[in-house]
């Protein structure tokens, strides 16, 4: 038995009342009632108990066996047809009901029974209950999805935020603890060289015949005349030129020189490894607080508008049943960018398979947004219940092509290269250009395109993902080798484009006759700790393409602007194919190469159209 809820309460008080209402010795509300409940989801037992009930309480008997007979014959037919196509739509049902109203009473008076209509208005009522059927139903998927009374926020839909929330505030406690830790040194306090002096004198001067001399006396210069050399060393003066005061009151001058240098030198390189230090805790304070971010980000995570999108819920819910769609359970999500997310757990009605794509085109169609499946959604529903999730997609739609060269002499190409399509209807373009070539170079631009597609479906922001993987690559450190990082992330609503770059190459943009390139002069990810990746901003509209090329495309072309060059060829490209595209920009470098390739050369072009649903 399906659980008894509000809904069902009403409807059937209002069945067991509707004999109540009689016009022109008829009872047209009970049929109404009946049908209108039985395609709602009404148990639909209880409704046939309680509108034979309401028609022996408050009216004849006549009207009893008449009405009886108009509610067992049109549940029969209505479940013939469910049977037969497995759905009944509901201006199938209205017609149904109206028909075997009018039918009854036609065969009433055919039978000569007492008190019988006319024919006319057996017609009368036959319209009228067929009218109100349909109407009525429509209604009915109303009453359980709006509450206007509700003003408190609704909840979330995954469990556990506020344990998410606590969990963030922690790592971001942690990561300003080793932020606060950080004293990085560029140079040597006076307190340090006033140690490194004591280091010489206690290790050099000690075993020579004029120490007591040089340090004992009263009034003895040598630890001014020490000390500012050693500043003289830090300031990096020429230590030759430095030591003509020592050279005045020590007879091992030489000697001391060379003492003092590798008191020194071993100082520095103790300085050196000290900031290392400084910059690994920077590293991990950042992972901790890329991981607060995250948290933060599940804890906010979906809101549930089920209920404030009462209208758009009773819609679906009817589309899906006029489907033959039983709906166990439906939510309306609100995503960031406030986009709608439908949640949708239900099966068909007997063996019958319903298209994925099809309910999508009526939700669609419903809410005047547009909605696909989620990607690893089930292609039909059927008999066994299952969940299937909608996105709202977006206004724009992407496509790309890439066309690649590989250094003469190697087998793989050192360029790597990705793009991306996320559910928040965000579009990722990502290449990155390992130092060197072959093997050494791929692995290592594959491992920086590996984890920027990592951050980046987890739901991080570019420049977020762009400092945890410099992080990542500074600790990383294999070998001295570095990889440039060029993202481009695209707003598929609004158009909106941001554009990084770490030592990357230039980037093309061509809005119709015009092309213009954003260029940032950086070094390579993974060479500094803190090193921050540029960062601009373009609005892209349909017809737009964003051409992205690696180092080798430009840095061969021995024409006085290289950039300009590639400009006019990719203002010259005459294809709205984004691979053709890709395909004829290299062949155009190579023709100013001579076919030669000198390093691995690889072109990124991505196209955008406007979605038509």
């Amino acid at each position: 038995m399906k659980k008894f809820d509000v809904k069902q309460l009403v409807i059937c008080i209002v069945a067991v009342l509707a004999p109540r209402f009689c016009v022109a010795g008829v009872y047209p509300l009970t049929p109404v009632l009946f049908m209108t409940g039985y395609m709602s989801g009404v148990n639909r037992s209880l409704l046939f108990l309680c509108s034979i009930g309401g028609l022996l309480a408050l009216a004849p008997v006549r009207a009893l066996v008449k009405y009886g007979t108009v509610l067992i014959l049109s549940a029969m037919l209505v479940k013939t047809v469910e049977w037969y196509f497995h759905r009944c739509r509901t201006g199938q049902t209205a017609v149904l009901t109206g028909a075997v109203t009018a039918a009854v009473t036609w065969i009433w008076r055919m039978l000569g029974m007492p008190n019988a209509s006319t024919a006319v208005i057996g017609i009368l009522e036959g319209i009228f209950v067929a009218g109100a059927v349909f109407l009525c139903t429509h209604l009915s998927f109303l009453f359980p999805d709006r509450d206007p009374r509700t003003r408190r926020p609704l909840p979330v839909y995954v469990q556990g935020s506020e344990r998410l929330s606590g969990y963030a505030e922690s790592f971001s406690r942690l990561s300003r603890t080793f932020t606060q830790m950080n004293r990085y040194k560029s140079d040597f306090t006076a307190e340090e060289l006033s140690r490194m002096q004591n280091e010489v004198a206690g290790s050099f001067c000690v075993s020579c015949d004029r120490c007591s001399l040089c340090w004992d006396t009263e009034g003895a210069p040598m630890y001014q005349i020490l000390y500012r050399f050693l500043q003289a060393v830090q300031r990096g003066e020429d230590a030759a030129g430095s030591a003509g005061e020592l050279k005045e009151h020590c007879v091992c001058v030489d000697e001391m020189m060379q003492r003092v240098m590798q008191v020194f030198e071993k100082a520095h390189l103790n300085l050196s490894w000290y900031n290392r230090l400084q910059e690994n805790r920077d590293a991990i304070a950042q992972q901790l607080n890329a991981m607060a971010y995250i948290m933060e980000d599940c804890a906010r995570n979906e809101q549930d508008v089920t209920a404030a999108e009462g209208k758009l819920t009773a819609q679906i819910r009817l589309c899906l049943k006029e489907w033959g769609i039983i709906c166990e359970e439906l939510r309306i999500l609100k995503k960031a960018g406030d986009k709608l997310e439908v949640l949708l757990y239900a099966h068909t009605r007997g063996k019958r398979c319903v298209s994925v794509r099809e309910i999508a085109a009526q939700i669609s169609k419903i809410s005047g947004r547009v909605f696909l499946p989620s990607k690893d959604a089930r292609a039909l529903f059927g008999e066994k219940e299952a969940r299937v999730s909608f996105l709202e997609t977006t206004r724009l739609l992407a496509g790309y092509g890439v066309a690649r060269a590989v250094r003469e002499g190697e087998q793989v190409s050192g360029d790597s290269f990705s793009f991306q399509q996320l559910d928040d209807g965000r579009c990722i373009m990502s290449i990155s250009d390992g130092m060197g070539s072959g093997t050494s170079a791929c692995k290592e631009s594959e491992m920086v395109i590996d984890l920027i597609e990592k951050f980046m479906e987890s739901g991080f922001r570019p420049d977020t993902a762009l400092q945890m993987m410099n992080s990542a690559m500074v600790t990383h450190g294999e070998n001295n080798l570095f990889s440039t990082v060029d993202v481009t992330c695209i707003d598929m609503d609004s158009g909106e484009a941001e554009i990084y770059k770490i030592g990357a190459s230039a980037t093309f943009i061509r809005h119709g006759d015009q092309v213009e390139w954003l260029e940032d002069h950086s070094m390579p990810v993974g060479v500094f700790m803190n090193q921050k990746p540029g960062r601009q901003e373009r609005r892209l509209e349909a017809g737009d393409f964003v051409v992205m090329v690696t180092d080798g495309v430009l840095e061969h072309l021995y024409v006085d602007d290289a950039r300009e060059t590639a400009a006019d060829i990719i203002r010259g490209i005459d294809t709205e194919n984004p691979a053709q595209f890709a395909r004829e920009v290299l062949e155009q470098i190579l023709l100013f190469t001579g076919g030669r390739v000198r390093d691995d050369m690889t072109v990124l072009a991505a196209g955008l159209w406007e979605r038509n649903g």
